[in-house]
Parts: structure tokens; C-alpha cells; sequence
């Protein structure tokens, strides 16, 4: 990933350990997708559940999920996180000098 927006120059990791945000969206992702999944299975296999089946399903989808969805989870913690921590203006000029 870019550490600066090319068009505008915003520095994307704000301060140290910036990404711990990004990391929780991501595992609230997975734990909801996992939640889905495994409900679902259940709900479409009940009473005779393939235990082995519903293992490979979530097993396979909560390492794809993660990987998949890792760059997202951080454009989505930036935008919440700018949302209600907007750019102070040391930030803003100095974008402004990585731009020109």
C-alpha cells in the first residue's frame, strides 16, 4: 500500500499503530461472515449436519475472507476514523507539500 495519496497527498497512517483500527473492522467482518456461514449451513442441513462439510466452509472462508477483504478494512477505518477526527492542519500543509 501507498503511504501517501497521490492526488492529494494525505499521509494514510496518521500516527503509530494507526492499522489496529483497520485490523478490527476486519475481524468484525470475519466474525459476522462466520456467523452467516455457519448459521446458514446449519439452518440448510438440520438434523443431519455434515460436520466435515460445515468445517471445510468456514475454515475456507475465514482465511479467504481476511486476506480478501485486508485493503478494504483499511480504506473503510480511514474514512470512519477521519469522520470523526478530521485533519489538523499541520496534516493539510503537509500533504499539500507532498503534492507540489
Amino acid at each position: 500500500m501507498a503511504d501517501n495519496c497521490r492526488t492529494c497527498g494525505l499521509r494514510f497512517e496518521r500516527e503509530p499503530g494507526y492499522w489496529v483500527g483497520a485490523v478490527i473492522v476486519n475481524t468484525t467482518v470475519i466474525f459476522a461472515t462466520f456467523l452467516i456461514v455457519f448459521g446458514g449451513l446449519l439452518l440448510v442441513t438440520w438434523p443431519d449436519v455434515p460436520w466435515a462439510l460445515v468445517l471445510g466452509v468456514t475454515i475456507t472462508v475465514n482465511i479467504a475472507i481476511p486476506i480478501a477483504l485486508y485493503p478494504m478494512s483499511k480504506t473503510v477505518w480511514l474514512a470512519f476514523e477521519m469522520s470523526w477526527h478530521p485533519l489538523e492542519p499541520e496534516e493539510i500543509e503537509a500533504a499539500a507539500a507532498r503534492v507540489s
